[in-house]
């Protein structure tokens, strides 16, 4: 668990690569690997004695800095958003004595801003930390503008090295549910917003396939890591919410949508009180979605307590 501000050790990612890399390619049975217990998660409370890892992956391509709905570039509204919900997130983890108690742990991933490559998004203090707990978060915000704390600045740059970030995800989210007693809590929660299709997801997509399936096999306790897609547009035209199922889409919303995994009843919930008709068994995932989407999304994704 990270801890005083520091990074969540290097060594420690270091030394489930090569083994993370064997589960990847199948070399290493998951299942071998992890002997798992299966607890219903509508028992779980989340605690600073059982967090939950949030990682928020952010595509900072070139083309983030189209027009978006509402006024503003896709980038800027995206890192509004962002900051947004990290500021409610941390809001309800605050106890009766005004004591922010850390029973989530934040990692925001940009990927296309550094010479197509993959990075932490945060900055100041928490620049180049990995997984961040949310008292540190709310401890170092770089700026704090009618008392908004901002983390997150707007970023248009590069490519759309999807692939790649997702692989990092993956280890981040092995490593986090192997270390103390992260088995025994929420599944890592996944919220990937993006504008495009991966530019390094290779012949058919299959690399990008690959490591997400990877990444979704992945389990604590209480199920498998949750991944939620959100596509974005500034273009008019039809948006998909909250699907069971794709019918006359194109290739690329049907991948998407394959990528995602159904949202839980929790989740579903929140998306009914937000008035979107949501059936059991929706994914989460979004094409075509708008600024209000994209708060909605993740807000519904996001808030667990």
């Amino acid at each position: 668990m990270v801890k005083n501000n520091q990074k969540l050790p290097l060594h420690h990612y270091l030394s489930l690569k090569k083994e993370a890399l064997a589960i990847m390619e199948g070399i290493i049975d998951i299942n071998y690997k992890f002997n798992f217990k299966m607890y219903n998660i509508e028992t779980l409370q989340i605690s600073s004695t059982n967090p939950c890892l949030i990682v928020y992956m952010l595509d900072q391509s070139g083309s983030m800095a189209d027009d978006f709905s509402g006024g503003g570039s896709k980038a800027q509204k995206l890192a509004e958003s962002i900051n947004e919900i990290i500021f409610e997130t941390g809001l309800k983890c605050y106890d009766s004595s005004g004591t922010i108690k850390n029973r989530f742990e934040l990692s925001v991933i940009g990927y296309g801003a550094i010479k197509n490559g993959i990075e932490p998004a945060w900055e100041g203090n928490l620049r180049d930390h990995w997984v961040v707990s949310i008292s540190d978060v709310f401890n170092n915000p770089i700026n704090n503008p009618n008392e908004n704390p901002v983390w997150i600045t707007p970023k248009a740059v590069g490519q759309t090295p999807m692939a790649e970030a997702f692989e990092n995800v993956y280890r981040i989210c092995e490593a986090w549910i192997n270390w103390g007693n992260h088995r025994d809590c929420h599944p890592p929660i996944v919220i990937n917003i993006t504008d495009g299709v991966a530019t390094d997801g290779g012949m058919n997509q299959q690399r990008l396939i690959q490591v997400v399936n990877n990444l979704k096999s992945l389990r604590t306790n209480y199920g498998g890591v949750n991944v939620f897609n959100i596509h974005i547009s500034g273009s008019e035209g039809d948006s998909i919410l909250f699907p069971l199922s794709m019918q006359n889409s194109n290739s690329y919303a049907q991948l998407l949508f394959d990528l995602s995994t159904p949202l839980n009843d929790n989740m579903i919930k929140n998306a009914r009180v937000m008035n979107y008709d949501v059936k059991q068994g929706a994914k989460g995932y979004v094409f075509n979605g708008n600024a209000k989407h994209l708060m909605d999304f993740l807000n519904i994704g996001s808030q667990l307590v």
